[in-house]
């Protein structure tokens, strides 16, 4: 696999802070999932996001994500609306459903901005694990499996982003 010198092949869940010193958004998506090894391809754009979508991501990114987030594979697995056990029955590199894939790329946005708000991985999966009153006594986390969903906690980290009251 040819690699762009630009671009950064990083593995969050291997080398954190080394994700912290990446401008590009989509090298930071990808450093979510685990690295350009992980998701087959450099990113440049959204068009690059999209050929990848249709093609799917390999399933092997699903433990990154489960690091990343600090959950079980079950409760990713409830996240993305498929059984555990069809997650179970995969290889590492059978391809994940189009829509799973969108939204596990939505996902490691939402950690991408996640982190760079509240400065650390640790300390933005503290708040997504943490009930905020603007969240109705659920966890951020638990937004994180539709795309309304997901624009929510953006909408919401992008507030706080801004010193608005969250």
């Amino acid at each position: 696999m040819k690699k762009d010198k630009t671009h950064t092949d990083v593995n969050l869940t291997k080398e954190p802070e080394v994700f912290y010193l990446i401008d590009n958004p989509f090298d930071r998506i990808v450093g979510v999932l685990g690295g350009i090894s992980q998701v087959g391809q450099v990113v440049n754009s959204d068009i690059d996001l999209i050929t990848i979508t249709r093609r799917g991501l390999p399933k092997s990114v699903v433990y990154s994500i489960c690091e990343v987030l600090a959950i079980s594979m079950d409760r990713l697995s409830d996240l993305l609306h498929v059984s555990h056990r069809t997650l179970q029955r995969k290889a590492d590199d059978d391809l994940l459903t189009v829509s799973n894939t969108e939204q596990i790329f939505e996902i490691a946005d939402v950690v991408s901005k996640g982190i760079e708000v509240f400065d650390t991985l640790d300390n933005f999966r503290n708040w997504l694990h943490s009930t905020p009153y603007i969240f109705n006594g659920q966890k951020p986390l638990d937004f994180l499996d539709t795309r309304f969903g997901i624009q929510y906690v953006k909408n919401i980290i992008g507030r706080i982003a801004h010193g608005i009251p969250s």
